[in-house]
């Protein structure tokens, strides 16, 4: 069974929320607390992490794209500000643009995906 795009819309609205409630907890935790793949150095699974919200945000919310990833950009840049209150962790401007360009790239893949999409759907 094949999904309408309204289908995956709705299943990408809970990923993206999802993937933020991530982001926050592994953002303000104490570094100690903080969920990690061992194989992957820190800025790989920030790319990452924001890879996927910048992705499902972009696919759930299509005409609010530019907003979505200008809130994106906000929260990677608020967060990092937000972890010099923590004494375990730091913010930095490196940690902000590897944030920033996975969900850049996160966004720009999804909207790739959904015009493909959209144009395999009209009738030739």
């Amino acid at each position: 069974m094949i999904l309408s795009l309204e289908k995956l819309r709705r299943l990408a609205v809970f990923a993206g929320w999802a993937a933020l409630l991530t982001i926050l907890f592994s953002t303000l935790s104490p570094l100690n607390a903080r969920p990690h793949l061992p194989l992957l150095g820190a800025d790989v699974e920030r790319f990452l992490a924001y890879f996927g919200a910048g992705a499902t945000f972009a696919f759930a919310y299509p005409r609010q794209r530019w907003l979505v990833l200008a809130g994106i950009v906000a929260l990677a840049i608020g967060l990092e500000w937000l972890q010099t209150l923590e004494e375990t962790r730091h913010g930095l401007p490196h940690d902000a643009i590897v944030k920033i360009a996975g969900a850049t790239l996160g966004s720009i893949l999804a909207a790739a995906f959904d015009t493909m999409a959209q144009r395999l759907r009209k009738p030739a």
